[in-house]
């Protein structure tokens, strides 16, 4: 079935015919990603993230993995992929063979042992949604600089955006071979002469099936209430992934709320005495990884009763 998120002649349980049809037909689907627990610094410098960039198109196209949408991170990756598992294998041990020598290649040595990866099967529509979402919203939450729109090191900001995609990029196979040797930093691989390139970089579009990843969702409503609301689905695909669960205040508020309703008949969190408070408060360190900051804002705890919760951790 050709994948297509265009859907406005259909009625609302047609469309998520489309979808079950477009994920039915496709697959095995994986969410492969890194531990950023464990692994040190990986991208320290803009050239950092491109490059990165770069070797995760070329690790796609040497392997044959479909890519629906990825986020690179200051120390790991997230990729949703459309492969059969030992393809996920390949093209991340490509991946990780490629930033090795990249970071020994210019004296930044790095201790590549821990960056390994975890190869997660998703097994229904309803949970690519949320991985597709969850891996989107990574880069942007972790740094507020950015919003969905900007954060540039992933495909997530091309969903439901076709105003993102660069017009003035060059195609791969108009550059001189020094620019595909700058660009690719070792023996040129081979690469789809249409793969577009712009700031020395290969642009997520070419190489991520954004059509295909859009069609999944009945429409960009529906995306973008996935990616407003949905906080506990977030923890739990966090806590799968053994990944670091941010929620904005919002979401956060959301999540405690009902919470305080269910224990103590009260959403109002402000208004709970202190030992509620302070209950809360552990809740949404353990299992929201809340900042001290989040849990002193949302709570209206006093500062240094906060602090010495948590022992002055950060």
């Amino acid at each position: 079935m050709k994948a297509s998120s265009s859907y406005g002649h259909l009625s609302p349980s047609q469309r998520e015919q489309s979808c079950e049809l477009t994920f039915l037909n496709g697959g095995p689907f994986w969410h492969i990603c890194t531990d950023g627990q464990s692994m040190e610094i990986i991208c320290e410098t803009e050239e950092d993230y491109k490059f990165t960039m770069t070797v995760i198109a070329i690790a796609a196209a040497l392997t044959g993995v479909r890519i629906l949408t990825f986020q690179v991170m200051s120390n790991h990756i997230h990729v949703i992929v459309e492969a059969l598992e030992t393809m996920c294998k390949d093209f991340f041990a490509e991946v990780k063979r490629r930033l090795r020598r990249y970071r020994n290649s210019n004296g930044r040595f790095a201790n590549f042992d821990n960056f390994e990866a975890s190869y997660l099967p998703i097994d229904n529509l309803r949970s690519l949604r949320f991985e597709i979402v969850y891996t989107n919203r990574n880069g942007y939450l972790v740094n507020p600089s950015y919003t969905p729109f900007s954060y540039p090191w992933g495909g997530g900001y091309l969903y439901f955006n076709p105003h993102a995609f660069a017009t003035d990029a060059r195609p791969f196979g108009n550059l001189t071979r020094d620019e595909k040797l700058k660009l690719c930093r070792s023996r040129i691989p081979e690469l789809p002469d249409g793969y577009m390139v712009q700031n020395n970089m290969i642009l997520p579009q070419s190489f991520c099936a954004i059509k295909y990843g859009e069609a999944l969702f009945r429409d960009a409503h529906q995306y973008y209430s996935i990616a407003s609301k949905n906080y506990e689905a977030y923890s739990e695909i966090a806590q799968k992934l053994g990944d670091t669960i941010f929620l904005t205040d919002d979401e956060m508020l959301a999540a405690i709320s009902l919470l305080a309703k269910k224990k103590y008949g009260d959403g109002r969190v402000k208004f709970l005495p202190n030992n509620s408070k302070i209950e809360l408060a552990k809740t949404m360190r353990s299992d929201y990884n809340a900042s001290e900051g989040q849990i002193q804002r949302m709570l209206r705890l006093d500062r240094g009763v906060v602090s010495e919760l948590f022992g002055n951790r950060a």
